[in-house]
């Protein structure tokens, strides 16, 4: 079934891209401007601190928060003495306020830093340059044998540049060998630029900034099962056209800016369906269910057969209800952006034809991801452990904040306990002495609760501890 882009950029504070099939939401990433996007970007670093013990150093780029480099991600240009006959050690290599090209690799979260490296990375359309790299590769997931070999022999007959890296994308799996050398020509000026603009800046500055939402789209998922693309603001669609018409001036390609008055997203009806991203039931077609639940370690995805009752007996309800899964939950770690670990506890199968056959489903589903997977069988219990690359800064975090109350947590005390804990407090602080009063702060439900049942006490611990108590209810 063909494809559709869709960019909504037309709000500075947050702009949008959905990828869909029909009617269905098959990808969608947001980005909102408080929270700064620098995955991509490229910088001249300084080393403000080495960390022998985590092998690591922490590299002023320029944002308050330094970046985290680690040893591996360190190439050998950049050492300052050569490790010989040993592992490197980064105290060995590296010394503070030494100058770095970097480039993020993960965006800062939480209260972590980005993550970087000076293995750097450029993408085009169908080829990644790697500057100061020896290797060329071919994408993984072009798995037809045919087809790497034709795609060797295209890359071995272009002039590639001395001490530079590749890897084919998979976007140019099907291309020509004058597609790949237009590609490459664009990377090699951008590369030039990147270079030249390191010379001229002292560190910690940026160098490369990474292109805009809508350039990044169309460069990434623009494959030939997509039918149209659609931006809704001028700038961006002007930015998109102007870097098509570099990449690939010879290629129509039906880009439009969209005009009308009713929301792009709203004209597709898929706001419905953005929506219900926050939540965590996804119900699926037979009528069973997944519940996604994020931990500090992992992601977990349960899937429950709920009312599902058509088929003939509980193996073919379970089967049916994980095949089903198996298909939404591959949708869903590309839509939420889910990474890290992620255990999947499928339906209990006793047939083991039909746990190969849900396996199986399930890996044809993340053939489709761009991150990088990995995936272990379904185990005795009917669970799959998995990892996911983490591509961008996943949905839930870009529009939600901790909630103060709960800390996150999704929970609060009771009522009753909410009393009794602040009963315990004022007792503890009152039987130390050294204060003359204490004023206690609860809800109107804590406190009616603390005053009928506590009053006694409270006037007990007064007359004891000599300690004025004073409740107010916030309202």
């Amino acid at each position: 079934m063909k494809k559709k882009i869709l960019i909504n950029a037309k709000y500075t504070e947050e702009k949008r891209v959905a990828i869909v099939q029909g009617d269905q939401l098959v990808d969608f990433y947001v980005e909102v401007s408080a929270k700064e996007h620098l995955r991509g970007n490229i910088y001249k670093g300084k080393v403000a601190r080495i960390e022998p013990g985590l092998q690591a150093a922490f590299v002023d780029f320029g944002p308050k928060k330094q970046g985290f480099l680690q040893m591996r991600e360190v190439t050998e240009e950049c050492f300052q003495k050569k490790a010989e006959g040993r592992r490197p050690r980064i105290q060995d290599v590296l010394t503070k306020g030494q100058e770095l090209i970097v480039q993020v690799e993960k965006d800062e979260r939480d209260t972590k830093g980005a993550s970087l490296t000076t293995y750097i990375s450029i993408p085009g359309r169908y080829i990644v340059m790697m500057p100061g790299q020896q290797r060329v590769g071919i994408s993984r997931k072009i798995e037809d044998r045919e087809d790497r070999e034709r795609l060797k022999e295209i890359f071995s007959s272009l002039k590639l540049p001395k001490d530079m890296g590749f890897i084919l994308r998979t976007a140019g799996s099907d291309k020509t060998s004058d597609d790949l050398s237009n590609d490459l020509k664009y990377l090699t000026k951008l590369w030039s630029k990147i270079q030249a603009e390191a010379k001229k800046v002292l560190a910690p500055a940026l160098i490369y900034k990474e292109q805009d939402i809508a350039v990044r789209t169309v460069r990434d998922y623009l494959t030939d099962d997509v039918v149209e693309v659609l931006i809704d603001d001028p700038t961006a669609y002007k930015n998109t056209k102007q870097f098509l018409t570099k990449t690939l001036p010879w290629r129509k390609i039906n880009i439009k800016d969209y005009k009308d008055r009713k929301p792009i997203f709203l004209k597709h009806n898929i706001e419905e369906q953005i929506a219900r991203l926050n939540e965590r039931h996804v119900y699926l077609p037979s009528k069973g269910y997944l519940v996604i639940d994020k931990t500090e370690a992992l992601t977990a995805i349960d899937v429950n057969s709920g009312r599902s009752r058509k088929e003939e007996n509980v193996e073919a309800t379970a089967l049916k209800t994980n095949l089903e899964a198996a298909e939404e939950v591959a949708r869903q770690f590309r839509l939420r952006d889910i990474g890290g670990l992620i255990v999947i506890d499928f339906i209990d199968m006793e047939s083991s034809k039909n746990r190969r056959a849900v396996e199986t489903t399930l890996k044809n589903a993340l053939s489709l991801d761009k991150a990088h997977t990995e995936i272990s069988g379904i185990s005795k219990f009917g669970m799959v452990e998995m990892t996911r690359e983490r591509m961008r800064t996943a949905y839930f975090e870009s529009i939600n904040r901790k909630c103060e109350s709960c800390n996150g947590a999704g929970i609060v005390m009771t009522d009753e306990m909410a009393a009794i804990t602040a009963f315990r407090e004022m007792h503890t602080r009152a039987a130390k002495g050294g204060i003359n009063s204490i004023t206690c702060n609860l809800t109107v439900e804590s406190m009616n609760y603390l005053i009928n049942m506590k009053r006694d006490e409270i006037d007990q611990i007064e007359k004891e501890d000599k300690v004025s108590i004073r409740l107010r209810a916030d309202t």
